[in-house]
């Protein structure tokens, strides 16, 4: 029994990502996803009880290992450097990759977890600030911490606003691949990971680096 539910909470979540990954978080029923989870509507209600709280699990399905990998990997940057402050590259290393990883891995999410991600900063409703604030806004700090030791002549203010930016540029690039692919006539695609982790970075490092 307890598989079984198992199994009928994740069709839920899997059915959910789908179809707001496609059509937004307003356009997509429960109707739809009970449908497409092969459910009933009294599945979604013991599981989640409403609409909203089986928005904010799916989400934090993807959001909470991501965010847990990227402290991981500043933790293991800052203990690397031994109490020096963490060089930008490394810091913004930590920031990119594991979003890169993810959405490399079809099993865990993918391309999906892109749009979902910049459809819950772009019309982030009430239900969903908290989520917001506490897998975004707090976990950021961490990181405009770390950037504020490896660069000190950077106010408080212009690092936010960098590191801002920077995050900006890297999810422009990873999620619409296709404008590269198109602006480019086909000489420029997103297909090696490491390549274009690798862009990005020395992309972004050049522009927090660069004076205020």
């Amino acid at each position: 029994m307890a598989e079984q539910l198992h199994a009928t909470k994740v069709a839920i979540l899997n059915a959910t990502e789908r179809l707001v990954a496609a059509n937004g978080f307003e356009a997509t029923s429960l109707r739809a996803i009970t449908s497409a989870a092969k459910v009933n509507l009294a599945a979604v209600n013991y599981h989640f009880a409403t609409k909203d709280a089986l928005i904010v699990a799916m989400l934090t399905r993807r959001m909470k290992p991501l965010n847990e990998a990227r402290l991981a990997l500043l933790d293991q940057f800052e203990t690397e450097a031994g109490g020096e402050p963490v060089v930008v590259e490394k810091i913004l290393e930590a920031l990119f990759r594991p979003m890169v990883e993810l959405i490399t891995q079809p099993s865990k999410g993918g391309r999906n977890f892109l749009r979902l991600l910049a459809l819950c900063l772009a019309e982030p409703g009430a239900y969903l600030k908290p989520l917001v604030q506490k897998e975004f806004a707090e976990k950021t700090r961490r990181f405009h911490r770390a950037m504020r030791r490896s660069l000190p002549q950077l106010s408080d203010v212009e690092a936010h606003w960098r590191l801002h930016l920077a995050s900006g540029a890297f999810l422009h690039a990873v999620a619409h691949p296709q404008v590269l692919e198109l602006s480019s006539a086909g000489r420029c695609r997103l297909t090696n990971c490491e390549a274009v982790l690798e862009r990005i970075i020395d992309f972004c490092a050049a522009g927090l680096r660069s004076p205020a």
